[in-house]
């Protein structure tokens, strides 16, 4: 367990994330000769597949002759149309909240192993890939096409459609078929879905959540899986105050263990922090955090709310407010989660709210999970470059009269101050809350993971494989698709959506919502921190000295375009590269295939009208360098450390337990107790699914698929060929080594970046060194 005397937690996915090894007081040791004196880490395989055999729970093949015409014709269409039709196992009845634990953590990696799997045998994602022509391709890659009015349909945006190329469907029916023999006529994707049981085994990861969770003084050892003893972990989620959590994760995880567990109960995590509630650790996750992408310059209809809902108690505050937005207007910010609402077709006036059942002692019990459209206003000092926040709108309701706003008191306070300051502890909360949701659903899932899929898609409709455009691309695709569809089938609706505040029909809204108002070019780095009030040339500046997130993310998108801008000049030579990219009608297809609306004929596109209209070199290069900055450094940056900030729950709740207050003086006679109902506290189940999503969604890369290796074999393959081999081998070789060499000046540069903050003596921010960062989405 780290403590802020045992030096700064050096936050790399190596460090979140950990590593599983036999160890006692540091040191690797032998095995215990007594199987009991070992707590299990991990589950054996096979033994796991035993279990689920002995349980009845192993997935067994679909017939699909015995649906009906409807359900065959969805199946047909789009196979992970099985996921609704799969009959659902009961719940395990009892288990262990470590056993459990174990159990997800095996189950969700055997259905990413099938996804993958599939996709390999399918030819979506191969080992090896077969060559096909672009026409093939087009005709193998297609979208899906939401329909909020079929209740069959998935409903996300549009992503890769598993039933593939339904001309090469028909045609793998004739004997005459005249499908190219490299591709697999004897089943067709819909039928091999099912054949592998890909949904079927993806169904049953909510089974292995008991409906009650036990001691483990009272766990049985036998043949249910979730009842074996697992040590002495109990349930993190126990208590009955703030303090309750903080000492049980800190007691349990600083006990000797035989092994180093992945988890919350020996990997660091912001709950080690004494002061992780104060207004400076609050503020400063909106630069190094989980989600540091959505700080922006307060608007001037927020600024106003801020000057005309207080009361006569916020004179004070509301005066520094005021002279701030006539002096230094430039130095307020906000997080703004106030259309929350709009976006997942709520009314203004109505509670973001969503029932639940859960079981307590063998009852049913109905409970509600809340959410909030909360709003955080900053102050960010110019010389010192920390955030303050400064007044928070719990839940926007659509006007001032209608919602809770509440003002800090004049800061500098002590932590012991803030600590007992549970109205105010509570708005922070609220904002907390709303960017667990904004990031895990809009800046994780979509704007990365779906957005991603999106442009693979489209390149691969669009390219020859060995169109230079295609070439830069490739390598940064990497286990997406399968990871993606693997979340579509379990993460999101078993885990995600079990901890939203949010109906099946809202979660839908919202996630189209993200996707469709998803600003493509708006996005490029440099871009994107200009217009959320950080432009690049000022990065340097003391303003900007804690926001390493954003010092580290431009400096990568600089090194990535020089990389494809010099690699595209190969395929695009002067003079006249701008007529010969606007005449190549490959880079044609892609532009229009991803603004193209999405069809349930299978020939439509992406629908991402934001997408650029290539009609440049410049525009081209930045296209593709988007598309690995999205896959690589902005995903590595708000993945891997979910871990750190998130498996405490408290720091991060994905929602609430009780309804928000209704009026300013409801939330200030607000105590402690109104707090811990508030959180997740004594809700196993949902303690159990924040904290560990957060691992299950955070693989390390490691060495072997970061961008500085592909960087590095990129070079190595080049730079001994001949130029009879390949034209412009040595120019390739020439711009790999210069994209490597940058790549590893970056370890000392983004280190600085990350010393530089005021926390630096803690937490010392280093997400995106080259060891680290990830070639592709690859979790």
């Amino acid at each position: 367990m780290a403590t802020q005397d045992s030096g700064p937690v050096v936050l790399t996915p190596g460090v979140v994330l950990g590593k599983t090894e036999p160890v006692i007081g540091g040191e690797t040791t032998s095995w215990p000769r007594d199987p009991e004196d070992v707590p299990m880490a991990m589950w054996d395989s096979g033994v796991f597949i035993t279990e689920l055999i002995n349980l009845h729970l192993s997935p067994k093949k679909i017939q699909i002759t015995n649906l009906l015409e409807r359900e065959q014709e969805d199946i047909k269409a789009n196979p992970e149309a099985l996921l609704a039709i799969v009959p659902v196992p009961p719940q395990i009845k009892e288990g262990t909240y470590r056993g459990t634990q174990l159990a997800l953590t095996k189950m969700y990696e055997l259905v990413e192993t099938n996804y993958k799997s599939y996709m390999d045998a399918a030819n979506f994602e191969p080992t090896v890939p077969t060559p096909l022509s672009v026409e093939k391709k087009r005709e193998f890659f297609s979208f899906t096409c939401p329909n909020l009015e079929d209740p069959s349909a998935d409903n996300f945006p549009p992503h890769l459609n598993l039933a593939a190329n339904k001309d090469w469907s028909k045609k793998a029916k004739s004997s005459k078929s005249d499908v190219d023999s490299n591709q697999n006529a004897y089943l067709k994707p819909t039928d091999l879905f099912n054949a592998m049981r890909v949904a079927q085994l993806a169904q049953l990861l909510p089974v292995l959540i008991p409906d009650n969770f036990i001691d483990n003084s009272i766990a049985k050892i036998g043949l249910g899986a979730a009842n074996v003893i697992f040590g002495d972990i109990g349930r993190p989620d126990k208590g009955n105050s703030i303090q309750d959590v903080e000492n049980y994760q800190r007691t349990e995880r600083g006990k000797t263990h035989f092994w180093q567990r992945n988890d919350i109960f020996n990997l660091p995590n912001v709950g080690d922090l004494p002061d992780w509630y104060s207004d400076e650790r609050f503020a400063q996750q909106f630069f190094t955090g989980t989600n540091p992408t959505t700080i922006e310059p307060a608007s001037n209809f927020w600024i106003q709310h801020f000057l005309d809902a207080g009361q006569p108690e916020d004179a004070r505050m509301q005066a520094k407010i005021k002279k701030l937005s006539q002096v230094a207007r430039g130095s307020l910010y906000m997080q703004d989660y106030s259309y929350f609402r709009e976006a997942a077709g709520i009314k203004p006036s109505e509670v973001i709210a969503c029932k639940y059942e859960y079981v307590d002692n063998g009852k049913k019990v109905k409970s509600t999970r809340y959410g909030v459209a909360a709003v955080c206003l900053f102050h960010l000092d110019e010389d010192t470059g920390k955030l303050a926040p400064l007044a928070i709108v719990c839940d926007w309701r659509g006007s001032k009269e209608n919602s809770v706003t509440i003002y800090n008191q004049e800061p500098p306070r002590s932590t012991s101050d803030q600590a007992v300051d549970w109205p105010w502890r509570y708005a922070k909360t609220c904002v907390q809350t709303s960017d667990w949701l904004r990031h895990e659903v809009t800046v994780h899932l979509t704007n990365t993971h779906l957005i991603e899929e999106a442009t693979i898609v489209g390149a691969q409709r669009s390219f020859s494989d060995t169109h230079m455009v295609f070439q830069l691309l490739y390598p940064h695709w990497q286990k997406t698709l399968a990871l993606n569809a693997a979340a579509r089938a379990t993460l999101v609706p078993h885990v995600i959506n079990e901890l939203l505040p949010f109906t099946q029909e809202q979660s839908t809204l919202f996630t189209l919502y993200a996707f469709n108002s998803y600003d493509f070019e708006g996005r490029y780095a440099p871009e994107d921190l200009r217009r959320r009030g950080f432009p690049p040339e000022t990065l340097n500046d003391a303003r900007s000295r804690n926001y390493a997130w954003a010092r580290c993310i431009n400096s990568m998108w600089g090194k990535i375009r020089r990389y494809v801008a010099s690699m595209l000049d190969l395929a695009y030579p002067a003079p006249n590269a701008d007529q010969k990219v606007a005449a190549d009608p490959c880079v044609r297809d892609w532009y229009e295939i991803m603004q193209k609306d999405p069809s349930p004929t299978g020939d439509g596109g992406a629908g991402l009208k934001s997408f650029p209209t290539i009609r440049t070199l410049a525009q081209l290069v930045d296209a593709v360098t988007m598309c690995i900055h999205l896959a690589s450094p902005q995903h590595t940056s708000i993945n891997y450390l979910q871990n750190y900030y998130q498996s405490f729950v408290i720091n991060k709740p994905p929602c609430l337990y009780t309804p928000p207050p209704t009026s300013r003086e409801e939330l200030m006679v607000f105590t402690e107790k109104h707090l811990v109902l508030a959180l997740p506290i004594n809700h196993p189940k949902e303690w159990l699914l924040a904290s560990h999503i957060s691992y299950l969604l955070s693989f390390k890369p490691g060495d072997k698929e970061s961008l500085i290796a592909y960087a590095l074999s990129k070079f190595q393959v080049y730079v001994g060929k001949k130029r009879e081999e390949s034209q412009d081998a040595p120019e390739i070789a020439k711009c790999a080594r210069k994209f490597y060499v940058e790549l590893a000046d970056s370890e000392k540069e983004f280190k600085q970046y990350g010393q530089d903050t005021f926390d630096a003596g803690v937490i010392a921010y280093d997400v995106l060194s080259p060891s680290w960062n990830a070639v592709s989405i690859l979790i």
